[in-house]
């Protein structure tokens, strides 16, 4: 148990808590939404393909259904964002908690840097990053108005240290990773929570492609249930599986010559079991 306070209001109670989670259609967002619908959430659940959120919402119980709202919303949609973000506030008078989900993975490499994937990484940016600088300028009016809520983006251990093959993926997060620290810095005196959450390897959609080694691979509903229990704790970093994410953030602090040879180790490691090609 820490010995200081938490940085944010843990969040303890999840009864009718207003709760929007946009990416919520497969992956993490809609391992957290089956948690909290559980616990009696008061929930919008976004994301791109309503179809995927209607599937989930059909096994619901009409009493769980009568809490739960599903909108068609692409975060790269600054007028999206901002309707549901103001229809939201008019219907439940305000928001506790928005969990930022979407985001894509690249894959791109060095030798693949070419005018033709200029298409791929403007996408990757505007998914990862301004996606949420959408978010935050639909909300951020509404949230210093009423004076409390709690904002939480997932990132990534990606965004930890420069990583081959995630040359926009990983620059994405961490710039979120950064403006993260930023906005905890300006809206915690306002009474606005600020959580990022960074993820080692999780079995995703953006994972299931991937031809290279994963360690500590975590199920999306292990991963739900650590960052909901980061939030009770009132965590402004929530990183998790902490035996592989504790290594990265060591490495932050590790000469880049040091860095680079254990990384170029890692690679030829993967690389020996058929991960790098």
């Amino acid at each position: 148990m820490s010995l200081l306070p938490p940085l944010n209001p843990p969040l303890t109670k999840w009864f009718n808590q207003r709760v929007w989670i946009i990416g919520a259609t497969r992956g993490i967002g809609a391992a957290v939404a089956r948690v909290l619908v559980a616990r009696n959430a008061r929930l919008c659940l976004s994301g791109r393909v309503l179809s995927g959120l209607q599937e989930w919402h059909d096994t619901l119980t009409t009493e769980q259904k009568t809490h739960t709202t599903l909108t068609e919303l692409d975060i790269r949609d600054p007028q999206g964002i901002q309707k549901t973000a103001q229809e939201l506030f008019l219907a439940w008078g305000g928001i506790d908690l928005i969990l930022v989900v979407a985001g894509i993975y690249d894959g791109l490499c060095a030798p693949d840097l070419t005018p033709d994937q200029m298409p791929l990484i403007e996408d990757t940016l505007q998914t990862n990053l301004l996606g949420s600088y959408r978010v935050l300028a639909a909300v951020l009016p509404l949230l210093r108005q009423q004076r409390y809520g709690h904002l939480a983006f997932v990132s990534s251990v990606a965004g930890y240290n420069g990583l081959p093959r995630a040359l926009a993926y990983a620059p994405s997060k961490a710039a979120l990773n950064n403006l993260c620290e930023g906005l905890y810095f300006e809206l915690r005196p306002l009474g606005i929570g600020i959580s990022r959450i960074c993820p080692g390897f999780v079995a995703t959609d953006m994972t299931s492609h991937a031809d290279y080694f994963m360690p500590a691979l975590m199920q999306p509903e292990q991963a739900a249930q650590e960052i909901l229990a980061g939030l009770e704790r009132g965590d402004f970093e929530i990183h998790f599986p902490k035996r592989f994410t504790t290594l990265l953030k060591i490495a932050q602090w590790l000469p880049r010559r040091l860095y680079f040879y254990l990384l170029g180790r890692a690679v030829a490691r993967s690389s020996a079991q058929g991960a790098f090609g």
